[in-house]
């Protein structure tokens, strides 16, 4: 990857806890296109404009955050800085009640943030489909490995798969990697219009997972996961899940199962921020796992 760096942006963030609005980012454990701390954020990804990584610090002031990106793709990934980020993601009619409020005074710095990154996210959650997610951990480990892309001066850091390097895979040489057969296909069928797919970031989101259902293997969970991350829609509900019903129904209800007809009850007062109240019921999970 070039060593071009691009300058340091400072961007005026009030209110947000980009801790919160990044976390969900590194839900894979040890992904190595990402590293996560208590102050700082480095992802590498692809963009239309090739492999790049951008580097997000906070805490060094109040409502202060820096931005700095290297690589063929930073000028694509400074411009959507502020949309990874969730600044200009509008919480002013979120006024949830009883627990849900709750949990809002505890994370009210919570943004829907949106990576636009539609190769490396599809990429990702292709991988994560029907699967335990330790597994898809250590998949996604064994495929960056294999089909990704060192980067200079970041020890241990790669971008995810080159979609040029996917794309001429033999399915086998995937299903060695733990992948099975039906999603070997799927990433190799995206893989081969990986630049179509690029180009899906500058277009609604509704239009643009269209066009990727035509994809063989990308149905609604892997729509829904991508509506939420790359295109940062508030009001998302993530069905077909097979625990998402159920945590979603324990925070909001204190019912310890549900399918996705009595999460979908559940949510359906909080329109349009349904996707938010499921945020919140996920980072509540995982902040009592740790208290």
């Amino acid at each position: 990857m070039p060593e071009a760096q691009a300058p340091i942006v400072t961007l005026d963030a009030p209110g947000i806890d980009p801790s919160l609005v990044l976390g969900p980012l590194g839900m894979l454990y040890a992904d190595p296109t990402i590293r996560i701390g208590p102050r700082q954020m480095l992802r590498a990804t692809w963009t239309p404009e090739g492999p790049g990584v951008v580097a997000i610090t906070w805490g060094v002031e109040p409502g202060r955050i820096d931005v700095t990106c290297e690589g063929d793709g930073a000028d694509w990934l400074r411009a959507r800085a502020r949309g990874l980020l969730g600044a200009d993601d509008d919480v002013s009619s979120f006024q949830p009640e009883g627990v849900v409020e709750r949990l809002w005074s505890r994370m009210r710095g919570d943004r829907v943030g949106a990576t636009g990154t539609v190769w490396h996210d599809l990429t990702w959650f292709v991988v994560q489909q029907r699967i335990r997610r330790n597994d898809a951990a250590a998949q996604w480990r064994r495929l960056v490995a294999s089909f990704g892309e060192s980067v200079d001066g970041h020890e241990g850091l790669y971008t995810p798969p080159a979609p040029e390097r996917l794309a001429r895979a033999a399915p086998w040489s995937l299903r060695a990697l733990g992948i099975d057969a039906r999603r070997a296909a799927t990433l190799i069928e995206a893989a081969r219009v990986a630049d179509r797919l690029h180009r899906l970031a500058n277009q609604p989101c509704d239009e643009a997972l269209a066009r990727l259902g035509s994809i063989t293997g990308v149905g609604p969970w892997t729509r829904a996961c991508l509506a939420a991350m790359t295109w940062g829609d508030p009001d998302t509900v993530i069905t077909g899940d097979s625990g998402i019903p159920s945590l979603v129904a324990q925070v909001l209800a204190g019912e310890r199962w549900a399918d996705d007809g009595r999460m979908l009850e559940l949510l359906e007062p909080y329109r349009p921020h349904r996707y938010r109240v499921l945020r919140l019921a996920l980072a509540a999970r995982i902040s009592g796992r740790r208290s």
